[in-house]
């Protein structure tokens, strides 16, 4: 469960922690690098855990509402990369809008009704490398870990190539060679 409690003391230890803004930082250029805000709702993600710093990963955990589901084929391209990526339910507690008495939870602290909403949450394992080697090399790695995957995808196309003859053939059965076609008078 989520609620507003968890969310500020992630935020108090970001603001209490040397460095681990630089180190969220790095995460978000990783994430941009890897083009991962080109896919639908994963810039919608709010950080609700982490950064949680071990010795060879890094794992946050962002909140999306429950309609706005970040799309997993972001998470299958961080998985190239060499990240963990999980998606789960949840549930967010979140104060009502208190418009009298009947809003309130307790009447002597007049503290508001807490509603329940359904998320989404999604838990990433970066590989720490992408942050430890700094602003300056970050880049040289994604590049070279994306131009491994993209020559995987290449060599995948060149597996089974269609003969020569069939190549300039029309699947309609008429020929599509380089011959122009007939005028008609």
């Amino acid at each position: 469960m989520t609620d507003l409690d968890s969310i500020k003391s992630t935020l108090v230890g970001i603001s209490k922690g040397e460095g681990i803004l630089d180190m969220l930082i790095e995460f978000e250029r990783t994430l941009d690098n890897a083009e991962i805000f080109a896919y639908k709702n994963w810039i919608l993600g709010e950080l609700v855990e982490g950064p949680i710093i071990g010795r060879y990963w890094i794992k946050t955990v962002w909140m999306y509402p429950y309609a706005m589901m970040p799309d997993p084929n972001a998470g299958l391209r961080l998985t190239k990369l060499g990240a963990k990526v999980n998606f789960r339910k949840g549930v967010f507690k979140k104060p009502v809008k208190v418009h009298g008495p009947e809003d309130w939870a307790d009447p002597q602290t007049k503290k508001a009704k807490m509603a329940d909403h359904e998320i989404w949450l999604v838990t990433i394992d970066l590989p720490i490398k992408y942050i430890n080697r700094g602003l300056e090399k970050v880049d040289d790695i994604i590049q070279k870990d994306i131009e491994a995957t993209n020559a995987e995808l290449a060599d995948a196309f060149e597996d089974d190539p269609l003969p020569q003859e069939q190549m300039g053939e029309d699947p309609t059965g008429g020929d599509m060679g380089d011959e122009a076609p007939e005028e008609q008078v």
